[in-house]
């Protein structure tokens, strides 16, 4: 086990995912040792099980501390104890504060830190921004590169949107355009939510947004980009009903212009990996709607304008703990073996498209995580990493910049 794979599990012990027989196989391997959950505050019961466990394995038993009996279901003491262990989401916290059954002041000498429980009241302040329907979208402005971020419901579009503006900003990279002001808002509003320490709401149903914005890259050049983020309901309506929508017609006919583009896939690789699982147990496949998806844009000419192909399997920290928390593989192998293990069809049909294109665009595989969350949408801890990845990708592949050092997994 690596030294970065072992202090994300040693900072995330207490998480649900790992499950007692988890933490014993790591500690039976060893890989991490008893003392050191301890020392990262591992939960009592668990430190016990884990200590009688090896005491069995070497043929003698330690005194064990019985813990004191557990609070009653329900009560007080018990959810707060559920929160404090990340076992509830933004929502199930807000509400119990509302019906008074606890408050942030009870949370915060639980152990919740001051930082979270800012993130936790900046939540559910509103946030409106401006968004379109196809029909009224701002045409996008010739001479840019059209980036189109395709995924299907709660696939993470605008987390992902926003950590790529949080990060571009933050470098100085970001140029103020005038074309698109609803666009700036928007974009403003999706660094500030991840600033607080909030994943962005996701967008209405039916509701797009459209960014016009330039990045700056290391030489001075400009690249101009015209960014559209597609409700996920759109592409479920065109695996569902195909050309027959009316709302799919109308945006087959925006895409359809000279400029160059690029074709952002956001994979929800938690949904598919759970989606066996009574949560995503009504959620489409994945790997049968970006096929169709992608034959669509092939169909009307788009591929013929496109430069690039991004596959990213977004949420990969949450499948890495779980599929291949033993891999010594870094995670741009790890993710290549999760689509090709799961999104095989999707990958060659990429590959035969750009066979039958007079424009062989690129095809590349990247992992994304936004960072360590906490009640399914508090950001903790902020993952530049995966952001500047693809920031430097975008500026390779828009606008007259080609091949470089930043690529990632290519076919």
């Amino acid at each position: 086990m690596d030294k970065n794979s072992k202090q994300h599990i040693l900072n995330d012990c207490n998480n649900y995912q790992f499950t007692i027989e988890v933490l014993d196989k790591i500690v039976s391997e060893g890989h991490i040792t008893i003392e050191e959950f301890i020392q990262y505050n591992l939960e009592i019961a668990k430190v016990n099980e884990l200590k009688r466990r090896k005491a069995i394995r070497e043929g003698a038993f330690e005194e064990i501390v019985t813990p004191p009996p557990p609070p009653p279901p329900g009560s007080k003491t018990e959810i707060i104890k559920k929160v404090v262990s990340n076992e509830v989401t933004i929502k199930e916290i807000v509400d119990k504060i509302q019906k008074n059954v606890f408050s942030y002041d009870d949370l915060l000498n639980a152990g919740v830190s001051q930082n979270v429980i800012t993130s936790i009241k900046y939540y559910f302040q509103p946030r409106n921004v401006k968004s379109y329907t196809v029909d009224n979208l701002p045409i996008m402005e010739l001479g840019r590169t059209d980036v189109f971020f395709i995924g299907v419901r709660a696939a993470g579009k605008s987390t992902m949107l926003g950590g790529i503006l949080k990060c571009a900003n933050k470098a100085g990279l970001i140029i103020p355009d005038s074309y698109n002001n609803a666009g700036n808002v928007y974009q403003a509003q999706l660094v500030t939510d991840l600033d607080r320490g909030v994943l962005p709401k996701g967008t209405p149903s039916g509701s797009y947004n459209y960014i016009a914005t330039s990045f700056k890259d290391n030489d001075g050049k400009t690249h101009p980009l015209n960014i559209v983020e597609v409700p996920g309901e759109n592409y479920e309506k065109l695996f569902n009903e195909g050309m027959d929508s009316e709302e799919v017609k109308g945006f087959v006919k925006y895409i359809k212009n000279s400029n160059k583009k690029v074709l952002i896939f956001v994979i929800d690789s938690l949904a598919h990996n759970e989606k066996n699982t009574e949560f995503y147990f009504n959620a489409l496949d994945q790997s049968m709607v970006y096929v169709n998806i992608l034959n669509m844009f092939k169909d009307h000419g788009v591929l013929e304008q496109t430069d690039a192909i991004y596959l990213v399997a977004n949420k990969f920290d949450a499948i890495k703990d779980s599929k291949y928390l033993f891999s010594d593989k870094n995670d741009d192998d790890l993710a290549l073996d999760f689509l090709n293990e799961e999104f095989l069809g999707l990958i060659n049909n990429c590959k035969d498209a750009r066979e039958n294109s007079k424009n062989k665009f690129q095809i590349k595989v990247f992992p994304f995580s936004i960072g360590k969350l906490l009640y399914t949408e508090i950001l903790e801890d902020f993952n530049i990493e995966y952001s500047n990845v693809l920031i430097n990708n975008l500026l390779l592949d828009s606008f007259i910049v080609k091949g470089g050092k930043f690529w990632k997994k290519i076919f």
